[in-house]
């Protein structure tokens, strides 16, 4: 998997921490997701999925984006 938290954070203007907090993890566990070094549960990724949503409404950024837009399957070959 690949993992676009750093990009989204980018886009956002959000830390780490920001998103920890939101959905109730230390922010050890963003940084080990963010760094392709564990997967979330599913609950864990819609809830990331949703922060990232309502921050991106609340900036009136026209964009919403799936589980998948923010862990990306590898194609095995």
């Amino acid at each position: 998997m690949i993992c676009h938290i750093k990009t989204i954070l980018a886009v956002l203007d959000l830390s780490q921490q920001d998103i920890a907090d939101a959905v109730d993890v230390n922010r050890n566990t963003i940084t080990s997701l963010s760094r392709n070094k564990s997967v979330p549960n599913l609950q864990l990724a819609f809830d990331i999925v949703d922060f990232f949503n309502s921050q991106a409404a609340a900036k009136d950024l026209a964009v919403r984006w799936t589980v998948e837009d923010v862990w990306e399957r590898s194609k095995r070959t």
